[in-house]
């Protein structure tokens, strides 16, 4: 019954499943998110072999106290980083849109001291002045305790809605990158995926649910964290009903709550 109630949930209060790295699809953002697995990484010289590997002399720059991801909804910017929170203990996520979070954070900067901090949704942050002040704090200090910052934002630090031009300087002065939304093929495949992991098909490269994976990338909000919730529903559904996964079972979750699903 429970499994049931949430599958006819809105398809904006459906809950994704946990970002993870192994999950991820980078897309054409290979070099950005090597940078965040080098902020992310235990110690300096410890990259993981993908880095080693990329050829990227990510050695060079890594003075550099910031990394500052910035795209559109869709990039991948909350999904790389709460990854990242959940892979290593030592980086610090916030989320500045939460309240709590940046209200904690302002709080409890001078009490806590983190290898990475990584603060997601600088465009929504609340708190305001006190925000700003305690990140110009951390950025001071960093030369001194070696803290690494990682902030995402939907533009470019310069154009950010920061008030404190010496903040918005610091930020330009470190490490930025554009995030790019994925391709449809790569979405498709990130369905793919998906499917493979709830023992829809026995291969993640197979094609049996393209049709239906194009229908929602064609009527659904394009966003991987929606799709993939309605996925997860209709596995649900499909469990308690006893019935295979299809284009119907699609389409009556999405019937109402779609319409007021954002884009």
């Amino acid at each position: 019954m429970a499994d049931d109630l949430l599958s006819q949930q809105p398809l904006a209060l459906m809950t994704a499943p946990r970002p993870s790295l192994d999950r991820g699809v980078t897309g054409a953002n290979t070099e950005a998110l090597l940078w965040l697995e080098r902020f992310c990484s235990l110690s300096p010289a410890s990259a993981g072999s993908k880095t080693e590997q990329s050829g990227l002399g990510l050695n060079q720059g890594l003075e550099a106290a910031s990394l500052y991801l910035w795209g559109p909804p869709g990039s991948g910017k909350s999904f790389w980083t709460q990854a990242w929170a959940q892979e290593a203990p030592h980086c610090h996520y916030v989320d500045l849109e939460d309240s709590d979070e940046a209200l904690a954070f302002v709080q409890l900067l001078d009490q806590v001291r983190a290898r990475t901090w990584l603060l997601d949704n600088l465009h929504k942050a609340v708190e305001g002045e006190r925000l700003e002040a305690a990140l110009f704090k951390l950025f001071v200090r960093s030369a001194e305790t070696h803290e690494r910052l990682v902030v995402t934002a939907d533009r470019p630090p310069l154009q950010s809605l920061l008030k404190r031009e010496d903040l918005r300087t610091r930020l330009g002065q470190g490490l930025i990158f554009e995030l790019q939304e994925l391709s449809d093929s790569e979405k498709l495949q990130a369905l793919r995926n998906r499917a493979f992991e709830l023992g829809w098909m026995n291969q993640p490269n197979r094609s049996d649910y393209d049709s239906l994976f194009q229908f929602m990338l064609e009527r659904l909000p394009r966003g991987l964290d929606r799709l993939t919730a309605l996925m997860d529903a209709a596995d649900s559904r499909a469990l308690a009903l006893k019935k295979p996964v299809g284009l119907n079972l699609i389409r009556s979750l999405m019937e109402g709550p779609i319409k007021n699903a954002s884009a």
